[in-house]
């Protein structure tokens, strides 16, 4: 095991000679930092489905802050709990198309029972997708059962009218159940936002390759400007502003995820401006919590704002030290296939995210594929974990961690002890990359 090192003088040397660029891939220093002005964000629209799930298997509309809902397994006459059950909500049609849908509730999940919700969406209302569980689990308040509010990541659904979700509740404890109090669906629509191919006729890109042989299919997509993706921007004195703290705390760790939603989005742009906003606005955050995003063709979003070892949102407890990567689409098995079977990633993402991990390690002079301590443990859903310097999201779970999950799922999990390896062995070529230099410039602290 390692602990955290200080940047070597030669790396140092390239963080600092990169900075000093004034001038790259024929974009002026000027054009990456312009305002978002530049190009107008597309606002994102969002509606609210908020429900009491009732034992009676009725759904009953209520407030934003109703408890009313009592749906719970079956009862017997002894005073005992069937093993599962299930409850399927009304069908709910919204009045604007949607293309990601975020689900959170609250409810009582006492020990040796478990909660599951999952959703589908239509069209038309006549054709429907296959029943998909909901995001990973985001935020959640383990103290207060009565009160606390588990959120989820927002799953994408491609283009859809109407929406509907379910919940299965067991136990293994006959003695105990769950029991539901509110269900919320927030529905997402940022159709209206701008498409690769807007960008593509603003300018030629950032060609996210590390050599001049290398075909420039995929590019660097920043935040901000003609080029960018372009989010809303949250002022320091807004309530919602969430400092970036950047620089506070070097990146020592690099952490794969997936959004969960459908894969091969027909508008990447639109997904990324969907989850910016669900993070930021609906759970409350101030940004987008992951550092990057990686698309089916290979793109690569900025996320967080802010620039170098911001503190992002990606690892509950574990935030701080750690880069978040995730791939757009859901990677368990079976999860929808549009167009591929089983949620497997393609060729393209796992090889740009091979090259951001490589990128990476040289900012921070680490090892991808050497185990390191997670800094400052606590009593606190932080215990002490060892993890590779390249981990996935389900690799930072404990028994006491406060995490649990199969992100970044099976399909693409498999492939990290690859992309470690490789990255690793394409630090050399990294070093002289004029992609590296480009990022060191866009991604300075601010």
């Amino acid at each position: 095991m390692t602990r955290h090192r200080r940047l070597s003088s030669s790396r140092r040397t390239f963080l600092k000679s990169s900075i000093a660029a004034s001038t790259l891939f024929g974009l002026g220093v000027p054009l990456l930092n312009q305002p978002h002005s530049v190009a107008a964000a597309s606002r994102v629209r969002a509606h609210e489905w908020h429900t009491a799930p009732r034992d009676n298997e009725n759904t009953a509309e209520v407030s934003a802050r109703s408890l009313d809902g009592n749906f719970q397994l079956e009862q017997n006459a002894n005073g005992t709990f069937e093993r599962q059950r299930t409850f399927v909500s009304d069908v709910y049609d919204a009045s604007n198309d949607f293309n990601m849908v975020g689900m959170r509730w609250i409810a009582d999940v006492p020990p040796a029972t478990m909660l599951a919700v999952e959703i589908r969406s239509s069209l038309d209302g006549r054709e429907w997708t296959n029943w998909t569980p909901v995001g990973h689990v985001l935020q959640r308040d383990d103290h207060d059962v009565t009160t606390a509010e588990t959120f989820t990541d927002a799953v994408e659904v491609g283009r859809a009218g109407s929406m509907q979700y379910r919940i299965m509740l067991s136990t293994e404890n006959p003695q105990l159940s769950p029991t539901v109090r509110r269900v919320t669906a927030t529905l997402l629509d940022a159709l209206d936002s701008p498409t690769l191919d807007d960008l593509a006729q603003r300018g030629p890109g950032i060609p996210f390759t590390i050599t001049q042989t290398d075909p420039p299919l995929t590019k660097f997509i920043p935040r901000d400007g003609p080029l960018g993706w372009n989010p809303d921007v949250i002022p320091p004195d807004s309530p919602l502003y969430w400092p970036p703290l950047s620089g506070e705390f070097p990146f020592e760790f690099v952490t794969i995820h997936h959004t969960a939603g459908a894969n091969n989005p027909e508008n990447p742009l639109a997904t990324v401006r969907a989850i910016w906003y669900y993070h930021t606005i609906t759970l409350g955050w101030g940004d987008i919590g992951y550092h990057f995003l990686i698309d089916q063709f290979g793109n690569v979003y900025e996320g967080r704002d802010g620039g170098d070892s911001t503190v992002g949102g990606h690892v509950f407890r574990y935030n701080s030290h750690n880069c978040g990567i995730s791939f757009l689409g859901q990677f368990q098995p079976n999860a929808p296939d549009v167009p591929y079977p089983g949620g497997e990633p393609t060729l393209e993402a796992r090889y740009s995210a091979t090259v951001l991990a490589a990128i990476e390690s040289v900012f921070h002079d680490f090892d991808l594929r050497e185990q390191h301590t997670y800094p400052f443990p606590t009593a606190d859903c932080r215990p002490q974990i060892d993890n590779y310097r390249l981990s996935g999201h389900r690799d930072w779970g404990h028994p006491d961690s406060c995490v649990a999950t199969a992100c970044p799922g099976d399909n693409l999990y498999q492939y990290l002890p690859q992309i470690r390896e490789d990255a690793a062995e394409l630090v050399p070529v990294v070093e002289r990359s004029t992609l590296a230099r480009v990022l060191s410039r866009i991604l300075a602290v601010r």
